[in-house]
This record gives C-alpha cells, structure tokens and sequence, in this order.
C-alpha cells in the first residue's frame, strides 16, 4: 500500500469518524425532540381526561338539577373540585415532564459533546499516526536512494 493509499485510508477514517459524530448528534437532538414530543402528548392526554372529567361532572350535575336545587349546588362544588384537582395533576404532571425533558435533553448534548471530544482525540491521533508513518516511509526513501547512489558510483 503506497503512503498517499495510507494516507487517504487516514482522512477516510477521519471522515467517517466525523460523520458518525454528526449522526450521533444528530440522534441526540432527535432525541430531544422525542420527549419533548413525548410530553406534549402527555400534556394534552391530562388535559384531555380532565375536560372528560369535567364534562362527566357537569352531565351528572344537570341528571341530578330535577332532585333539587340543594343537590345540584353539591354536585356543582365537588365536580369544581375534582376539575380544579385534575387541573393541579395535570400541570404538576406537566412541570415534572418539563424538567424531565430538560434533563433528557442536557444529558443528549453531554453525551454528543463527549462523542465530539473522542472523534477529536482520534483525529489528532490518526494525524500523529500519519505523520510518524510518513517520516518512516520517507527515511526509508532516502536510504534506499543513498544506497542507489553508492552502488551507482561504485
């Protein structure tokens, strides 16, 4: 294999350690995005039972108006307070799933900060690699002309 052969095998090798780190950044932020995606749903899921709690309470507060006005006014209050309970869950749940996602999303660019700084590391040692093989091949070279040049004159 000849030194521009090993050479580019090098800056092949470089590149592709820089494409996979994209990649892996790039699965990070993907990542990312999907609990962040994730808790949205979440969110809209908590805030959609609590509108069906909601709703069912008032249902069931209107079935029960023919029972009384005493009757209707505790209806009234409970499905107040299970509304205004599910409506505490939801964005209780809602904070806890922002930070959770926070803490996804900070631990994802750790992790392609540390990929970054490893495919750095192996590019300069793939560099000092090329270099010494180089400086090798390239004594060699020179002996091996020396040596012509002896035969040559003598």
């Amino acid at each position: 294999m000849t030194n521009d052969n090993k050479l580019d095998d090098l800056k092949t090798k470089a590149t592709e350690l820089g494409e996979d780190l994209k990649l892996k950044a790039q699965e990070a932020k993907l990542e990312g995005e999907k609990v962040l995606e994730d808790v949205k749903h979440q969110a809209t899921e908590a805030k959609l039972d609590a509108e069906k709690q909601l709703t069912d309470l008032k249902q069931n507060a209107a079935e029960s108006k023919a029972e009384g006005d005493a009757a209707f006014e505790r209806k009234l209050e409970s499905a107040q307070a299970k509304a205004e309970h599910a409506k505490q869950v939801a964005q209780e749940k809602l904070d806890h799933f922002k930070v959770e996602a926070g803490h996804k999303l900070d631990e994802a660019k750790l992790k392609a900060t540390e990929l970054k700084h490893e495919a750095e590391i192996k590019l300069e040692e793939f560099k000092v690699q090329a270099t010494e093989k180089f400086d090798e091949l390239k004594k060699k070279a020179t002996e091996t002309l020396q040596k012509f040049k002896k035969d040559d004159q003598a």
